[in-house]
């Protein structure tokens, strides 16, 4: 069972906030009462590598989980499962 929730943005802005002040990972977890990794995996995932606390933009962020929450779907069910039992 997934006990995952995204960042929202006010969290994400608060992040950046934090990375802007020069504070460590773990001390960004603690005040937005994440886990480590959580905010690790935020950054590994939506930052730029280039090592800058700058790097992390909330706003790009959004617009890049909009898109890839538009591109993920379900997959349909088949309509005739009878085919399916024919098989095995």
């Amino acid at each position: 069972m997934c006990h995952y929730t995204h960042l929202i943005l006010f969290d994400q802005e608060k992040m950046l906030f934090f990375l802007a002040e020069g504070k460590p990972v773990t001390q960004i977890a603690h005040l937005l009462n994440r886990s480590k990794s959580t905010i690790l995996c935020e950054l590994r995932h939506n930052a730029d590598l280039t090592g800058q606390p700058m790097s992390y933009c909330p706003l790009t962020v959004q617009a890049i989980y909009k898109q890839r929450r538009k591109a993920c779907h379900s997959h349909k069910r088949l309509k005739n499962q009878s085919c399916i039992l024919e098989y095995h």
